[in-house]
């Protein structure tokens, strides 16, 4: 079936998801006391796991194929990302106090990168973002891949 890079997207997740549910449900019961029932078989899970895996790599595959003449501006926004939550960590506090006896001693803490600036750089950086996403949505929306998902 042709699929657009955002049903794939969408489909990688369910995949993802639905791997995370079966493993819950081996873990959860591969062990058991004897006089109780499992509620699922669990060597068929694992094949259904290791079925699903196998397709998760190829969707995986596909769409790192389809991805690699945008890869440019998937790997920017996600370097702007990991800059805009940097400067949310900024302190850009400034102030004295006075320590000592009597506070004969006056310390000042300043800093270099004012709150302005970070604002400003928070600004520019969720825009470049809003524009990347923008060009990767109407890529992902136009571009198709062939997959048959396992999910029903």
């Amino acid at each position: 079936m042709l699929i657009t890079l955002a049903q794939a997207l969408k489909e990688k997740n369910r995949l993802i998801g639905e791997i995370s549910r079966l493993w819950g449900l081996v873990q959860r019961q591969n062990s058991c006391w004897e006089n109780r029932t499992r509620s699922i078989n669990v060597r068929a899970t694992m094949e259904t796991i290791h079925y699903y895996t196998q397709k998760l790599i190829e969707l995986k595959t596909k769409i790192g194929k389809a991805n690699s003449g945008n890869l440019e501006n998937i790997y920017a926004l996600e370097e702007y990302k990991s800059q805009l939550s940097k400067f949310n960590g900024i302190d850009t506090e400034t102030s004295e106090q006075y320590l000592g006896l009597n506070n004969s001693i006056k310390i000042v803490k300043n800093c270099i990168i004012s709150e302005s600036e970070v604002l400003e750089q928070q600004r520019f950086l969720q825009l470049k973002c809003n524009q990347l996403q923008d060009e990767l949505d109407s890529y992902n929306a136009t571009h198709k891949i062939e997959f048959d998902t396992p999910l029903k």
